[in-house]
């Protein structure tokens, strides 16, 4: 079995804060208690296989004596809903048949902060990919005066998959065109997302040195390089608005990349795996994707050529702002795309991988026909790496 990778951030509480927290009955004036979570409440894990996940409760002060913490999972609907509005997440309940707690209550021991860990054995079989699970858990009492700051008694243990499928092969002059695109009036947009997987054999070495990846020329265009730019790094491309990346890329390496457009506030957003790299304000002309410069929206190429040399995967366009977290959540897969296409503006979706190819799984018709050499890898490649 593989090593889980566990990513928990502990919750540190000043004692100069401790007086503001003690009520007229006194119960917190030997502290507080909570789990053990980053800023959103999260304590999240990556599954390879089925195995354990620990996770644990600590106090804001060392405890004199042994305190027993309480705690229950909670299977309440709208306590779930509730935290995937407010952190613009869309996790699915953990089935209880896939998860099993060893306890429900924890120890801290008389000297220590941190409870003793507990383990909660994870069964990912059947996890639909693309989606995220949660257990949300609430802390119920503990066998002293401490407790929890009321509406801060809950956490949420988040179970991410690694995802493995096939990646298309682009070597230069292959690429994808969607013709149903032009003139669409759907993709005359005051927002937008768009964003994809990529990975780069080798950069463009003749003058503009551009690396096209996603978009139309001289509308809205994801690319590598420019003579305005070093050939590794990446741009976006368009009328009214251009940004290039602070970051340079290496080859053979993938990343998820996405640009995030506000035609109504003018802003303009480029993330690298989900962390902001390099913003700037746009022109009033708003986003067409429906356009045509030489070449149509296309993946991997742009002008009738520069052509991207590597591979390409999880291509999608949003007629919405998407969130850093939604970035990051959503880069592997979608467990649902018609219903994200009817809910939440998701105009094209792109697997790019054996099975689907160029299809659009929106079933908004915006299919992707292939040209050149275009192949596909075995169902090997993970997300994330």
């Amino acid at each position: 079995m593989k090593k889980i990778i566990i990513a928990l951030s502990a919750i540190t509480l000043l004692a100069a804060c401790q007086k503001s927290l003690i009520d007229s009955e006194g119960l917190y004036e030997n502290g507080i208690v909570a789990f053990q979570s980053n800023e959103s409440g999260e304590m999240a894990a990556f599954l390879e296989t089925s195995g354990p996940v620990t996770f644990t409760i600590a106090s804001s002060v060392k405890v004199d004596k042994d305190v027993t913490v309480n705690f229950e999972p909670v299977r309440d609907t709208a306590v779930l809903a509730a935290f995937n509005q407010a952190q613009g997440t869309n996790y699915w309940f953990l089935p209880e048949a896939n998860v099993t707690l060893n306890k429900k209550n924890t120890v801290i021991k008389a000297g220590s902060a941190v409870s003793e860990p507990v383990t909660a054995d994870v069964n990912i079989d059947g996890f639909k990919n693309g989606v995220i699970y949660c257990l949300p858990l609430k802390i119920t009492g503990t066998s002293t005066s401490q407790r929890p700051v009321p509406g801060e008694e809950y956490a949420f243990l988040v179970i991410r998959g690694y995802v493995y499928a096939s990646a298309a092969n682009l070597p230069g002059g292959s690429y994808f065109e969607m013709p149903t695109t032009v003139s669409d009036p759907a993709l005359s947009l005051e927002v937008c997302t768009m964003e994809i997987r990529v990975k780069a054999n080798s950069w463009a070495s003749a003058n503009p040195f551009i690396s096209s990846v996603i978009g139309v020329e001289e509308n809205f265009l994801l690319r590598f390089g420019d003579i305005s730019c070093d050939p590794n790094q990446l741009q976006l491309a368009g009328q009214g608005v251009s940004i290039t990346s602070k970051a340079h890329f290496d080859t053979g390496k993938w990343y998820h990349i996405a640009v995030v457009a506000d035609g109504i506030k003018q802003t303009c957003d480029l993330y690298i795996n989900g962390e902001l790299d390099s913003s700037t304000p746009m022109g009033g002309k708003g986003i067409n994707l429906g356009k045509v410069y030489n070449s149509k929206f296309a993946i991997g190429m742009s002008e009738k050529g520069r052509y991207l040399n590597g591979q390409v995967s999880e291509a999608r366009v949003w007629g919405r702002l998407l969130s850093p977290t939604e970035l990051v959540n959503g880069q592997c897969s979608i467990a649902d795309p018609v219903k994200e296409a009817r809910e939440n503006k998701l105009l094209g979706y792109w697997k790019l991988d054996a099975e689907n190819r160029g299809k659009d799984l929106t079933g908004n018709g915006y299919d992707g026909i292939a040209h050149g050499s275009v192949t596909y890898t075995e169902a090997n490649i993970r997300c994330p790496e």
